[in-house]
């Protein structure tokens, strides 16, 4: 190893100020900032809010404090068949009902884990990870189906958002620190009593987690009355329905037709191979979080198939990449902001890399709900978000297709609007990757 000298130090600073476009750079950027001084105005110009297969989806839904946006987007696709299902303005499900049910079987996940590992020592990797991130907000698409066929689901206002559900940071710390508690606890019944034991000690930790989630979002509803109005006017209205019922009658599809497509172009995956992550779920016998990996071309295929045909699309993304969503006109844009050349710097990286040395992954999920065609090729997509009306058009995101290519990691589509050699691929075996995998991050 060599270190950094004083004399190299004085030299980079003597270039730089030689430089007088750096000086420029300098003043603008710590007086207004890097991302408004590297904004391109031209990107703004070329792409506007239009598309030309336009889905109406009702009013943009806000996450606020959390991070339920895969959940979030997983019922921005149902409600739409419930809005075209009964000619409905607008319509809600309860984000707040499905995040209950996640983080009780997510702290039983974790714990099973914990049992699985309890002879390990401490530093091994596996224990590591699971230690170092025990319940997160984010989650997965297959993730959030197993919730739905477990436990049904139910309109906003049968189950509405709380203070906690709309900020989750001190009910991730309180059940946090129930888990770390146990841990210890639960290796020490393996090792000494036997797993018996332990499954023991798991229910009644379960209890008491239960009992924080009642008195944080509130006592879970048996039944409920659907009572809505159509545009028409028209009374809707069921007595006495559940969460099953509930979805059976209101949303109805055949939810496991919908399957999950992933574009890593890494050297370690090969195309037209499914993936799977160890110890990324949230639902013990549920199943499991599978992907198929395919050259971007056929996500994009698919996405545009099933928006054309009226249906919205889940997708996931690094959302903070090449883009500007903090105002009005916000873009997910490969030329929204222009580093290199505020900084004078070649930033280019190709996906691959960026997923290998860690620049990229996902982090974000929302729902395309349009796209601009040109012929057979699209221009730009519609992105219904999760962030209230605040950002972009009134929630709304543009996307260009150059901006899917690079930062788009996953679309989740019904595998009817895929080729049938595709969906032959899906249900071959899936090769399971580790746990720190990019392919395991969460939305």
């Amino acid at each position: 190893m060599t270190r950094l000298s004083i004399d190299k130090i004085n030299e980079y600073e003597k270039e730089f100020l030689e430089d007088k476009r750096n000086i420029v750079a300098m003043n603008a950027a710590t007086y207004n900032g890097v991302q408004k001084v590297a904004r391109d105005v031209n990107a703004l110009k070329d792409e506007p809010f239009a598309f030309n297969v336009d889905i109406k989806n009702g009013e943009v839904t806000n996450q606020k404090q959390s991070g339920r946006c895969w959940m979030f987007a997983s019922m921005n696709v149902l409600r739409n068949i419930v809005i075209k299902k009964f000619n409905l303005e607008n319509f809600e499900l309860s984000q707040s009902y499905t995040l209950f049910w996640d983080k009780l079987e997510r702290c039983n996940y974790y714990m099973e884990a914990v049992i699985e590992k309890a002879n390990e020592p401490l530093e091994d990797r596996v224990m590591d990870y699971l230690m170092s991130d025990l319940l997160s907000d984010g989650g997965q698409w297959d993730m959030f189906v197993n919730i739905v066929k477990k436990y049904g689901l139910v309109p906003k206002y049968a189950y509405p958002e709380s203070q906690t559900s709309s900020a989750t940071v001190q009910l991730n710390k309180y059940l946090c620190k129930i888990l770390r508690k146990y841990t210890t606890e639960l290796r020490d019944a393996v090792q000494n009593e036997g797993v018996k034991k332990a499954r023991e000690l798991k229910e009644e930790v379960l209890k008491d987690v239960y009992n924080v989630l009642t008195s944080t979002l509130g006592q879970m509803p048996e039944k409920f009355d659907v009572v809505l109005h159509d545009k028409d006017g028209k009374l809707i209205e069921d007595k006495g329905m559940d969460a099953h019922s509930f979805f059976d009658k209101y949303i109805g599809v055949e939810i496991d037709q919908y399957i999950s497509l992933i574009n890593s172009p890494t050297e370690d995956k090969p195309f037209n191979q499914t993936y799977t992550i160890k110890y990324l779920g949230n639902i013990i016998e549920g199943k499991i979080v599978k992907h198929l990996n395919l050259p971007i071309e056929e996500l994009k295929k698919a996405a545009v198939k099933q928006l054309k045909d009226g249906y919205p699309v889940w997708f996931g993304c690094d959302v903070g990449r090449s883009s500007v969503v903090e105002d009005e006109r916000a873009m997910l844009d490969t030329k929204a902001v222009d580093y290199e050349a505020l900084f004078n710097v070649d930033l280019k990286l190709s996906k691959e890399d960026a997923l290998d040395y860690g620049y990229s992954m996902m982090t974000h999920a929302m729902t395309f709900t349009g796209v601009q065609m040109n012929g057979n090729e699209p221009l730009r997509f519609k992105v219904e978000n999760s962030w209230g009306e605040k950002f972009g058009y009134k929630g709304h995101f543009v996307m260009t297709s150059d901006w899917f290519d690079q930062y788009v990691y996953q679309v989740v589509v019904n595998k009817k609007y895929l080729p049938e050699k595709l969906r032959k691929a899906y249900e071959k075996k899936a090769k399971e990757l580790s746990p720190w995998d990019p392919m395991g991050s969460l939305a």
